[in-house]
This record gives structure tokens, C-alpha cells and sequence, in this order.
């Protein structure tokens, strides 16, 4: 396995992953992991996509799917592959069910990708956070990790049950950050605030 390079962070997606190929000479094939809405419907992940792709990266997407849409195509370049999208959550619980399918149902399909096309990239656009225990499996194959950081997972619990969330989910949320900042080859923040998190809560320098 290649030596691991020490994560850093940034604010741009392409410069991100030009710097973890050339710096562990690996090669162009990019696989994006997406939870929170379907592809292209994410604004910023398809910016992001088609950039690289238009760079001469092969990119792939795993993300949910938006009705109507097909489990696997290619646009703009980028090839697609959807899961069902699982019932919006409004509790704990709901959560933990929808994160749990959804790690599962990207995990069968991230081995679809590597089977089919190979991969040597993953980049994980946050929330979830427990992207990074896939991306673990895939560098202990000594494939590189990007975490695209675009929230803040333990801030966001605690807004969306209004400051009365379970303090252990929190503190499981804060875990899952810095793992997946210290996992990182290279982390992306998404404003310079995130970057502050990332350095003093995730460690990275």
C-alpha cells in the first residue's frame, strides 16, 4: 500500500483531487459519494463532476434517485448510479435508518464501480459522515480519500431537534467528523469557517 500523504485542506474540488493523484501517483479514476438528494439535482456535485470530468478525470456519482429517474446512466461525461431513495427521516431512529441503507446501498454499488470500471479516488460529500467507513475499506486497497466537508454534522443535529438532541449522538457525530478529517488524503472545506472546524476540531493541519 502506498504511503498516506498528510491531509490538508482546501476550498476547490478540482485542485483537491490534481493534488492527491500527483502527490501519491495514482490514477485519474474519481468516485463520488452523495446522500443528501439525487445527481444532477446537487448543484454543487455536478459543478464539481463535470469539471473533473471535462479535466480528463473518469468520474463516477453513487446518489439516490429522484423519481423517474433511471439506476444508471451517463451525463455530461459523468456516469450515474442511483439507489432507491430511502423515506425521508424527522427522528433518531429515522436516521439511523436512513444513513444505515444508504451506507449499504452505496457500498453495493461502490463494488459495481470498482468491478466494473475501477477506482483510485474516493470523494465523500458530507452529511453523512459514516462515508468514511467506506472510504476506509477502499484505502485499505490503497486508494486515496477526499472528504468534501459541505456541513457541519454535529451543528446540524443539534438545529434540527432544536438544542435537545441525544448528547451521545452528538458526541458520535463529533467522532465521525474527525475521522473522517484525519482519514482524509485531502479534505475540502466549504467556507473558510468550515476550514477553522476542520484545523482545531479534526486535527488537520
Amino acid at each position: 500500500m502506498a504511503s498516506r500523504p498528510t491531509p490538508c485542506v482546501s476550498c476547490r474540488s478540482s485542485i483537491a483531487i490534481s493534488e492527491v493523484c500527483m502527490k501519491a501517483s495514482v490514477g485519474n479514476r474519481v468516485l463520488m459519494l452523495l446522500e443528501k438528494g439525487p445527481y444532477p439535482e446537487d448543484c454543487r456535485v455536478h459543478r464539481e463532476a463535470r469539471a473533473l470530468a471535462a479535466a480528463g478525470y473518469q468520474v463516477s456519482v453513487i446518489c439516490p434517485a429522484a423519481r423517474g429517474q433511471a439506476w444508471r446512466e451517463l451525463l455530461d461525461g459523468v456516469r450515474v448510479y442511483r439507489f432507491p431513495a430511502p423515506p425521508a427521516a424527522n427522528s433518531l431512529l429515522g436516521y439511523l435508518w436512513e444513513y444505515g441503507y444508504s451506507m449499504a446501498a452505496t457500498f453495493v454499488l461502490s463494488l459495481l464501480v470498482f468491478w466494473r470500471e475501477g477506482l483510485d479516488v474516493v470523494h465523500a460529500h458530507n452529511l453523512p459522515d459514516t462515508f468514511v467507513f467506506i472510504a476506509a475499506f477502499y484505502k485499505l486497497l490503497g486508494k486515496r480519500f477526499v472528504y468534501d466537508h459541505h456541513d457541519l454534522g454535529p451543528e446540524m443535529y443539534y438545529a434540527r431537534f432544536l438544542g435537545n438532541g441525544n448528547r451521545l449522538a452528538y458526541h458520535a457525530l463529533v467522532w465521525l467528523e474527525k475521522l473522517s478529517c484525519q482519514l482524509a488524503d485531502h479534505v475540502i472545506a466549504a467556507n473558510q469557517s468550515y476550514k477553522t472546524v476542520e484545523m482545531q476540531r479534526g486535527h488537520v493541519p
